[in-house]
């Protein structure tokens, strides 16, 4: 009987272990190029955003306090418009029985100060309808302070209020009969009207003029 080289069972094919590593290793997980490559555009895009951060960190530093000085330069004049707006006539005694004239530059820090009346809604039973109201700049720091008692005694109090920060402040008064603007030494009676000029830090000189209530 003659044997069938066909028929010949041919033995299975047998993988190594090396192979079979090489194929795993070939279909998983990424090579150490690809994740340096992946680090680094992390890293640059990281880089990127912090600059963008810090950029939006740094405009709201200065933009905070800026909006804060020009809140406070606002507050400022609208107090000095209410106020020049009720200025009257009415000359008052210190705490030490000193006559002082309605309007004038005030003692020692004090820039201006004045009489002004209250509106007659604001006013409450037993209260005066008149107000000493001034201004001061203390230590690059402008005050506004109000006696609700004109012919004051070492008793009578009063509120004080911080405005806002002002490296000068300057006022000069209009001359009617020469149509200029002149330095307010608060000589000569009332002014007509009062031009005020804020020197702030990081804005510049700030001019602002008032009419006076005659």
């Amino acid at each position: 009987m003659k044997r069938c080289h066909a028929c010949k069972v041919r033995p299975a094919k047998t993988m190594t272990i090396k192979e079979a590593s090489v194929k795993f290793s070939e279909q998983q997980g990424f090579t150490l190029l690809e994740i340096l490559i992946a680090l680094a555009i992390f890293a640059i895009m990281s880089m990127m955003a912090y600059a963008g951060l810090a950029a939006i960190l740094d405009a709201r530093a200065s933009t905070v306090p800026r909006a804060q000085q020009l809140a406070e330069l606002q507050t400022t004049l609208y107090l000095l418009n209410e106020d020049l707006n009720q200025v009257i006539n009415r000359s008052i005694r210190d705490e030490f029985g000193t006559v002082e004239p309605a309007f004038s530059v005030g003692r020692g820090n004090e820039i201006v100060v004045f009489t002004r009346t209250v509106p007659s809604w604001s006013t409450n039973a037993g209260e005066s309808s008149l107000l000493r109201v001034s201004y001061s700049l203390e230590q690059d720091v402008l005050y506004r302070q109000v006696w609700s008692l004109p012919d004051r005694t070492q008793q009578t109090e009063y509120r004080r209020r911080k405005l806002m920060t002002a490296k000068s402040v300057l006022l000069k008064q209009y001359n009617l009969s020469s149509q200029t603007w002149e330095p307010f030494t608060g000589g000569g009676g009332m002014p007509t009207a009062l031009d005020i000029s804020f020197n702030l830090d990081g804005l510049g000189t700030i001019h602002r003029s008032f009419l006076i209530n005659q």
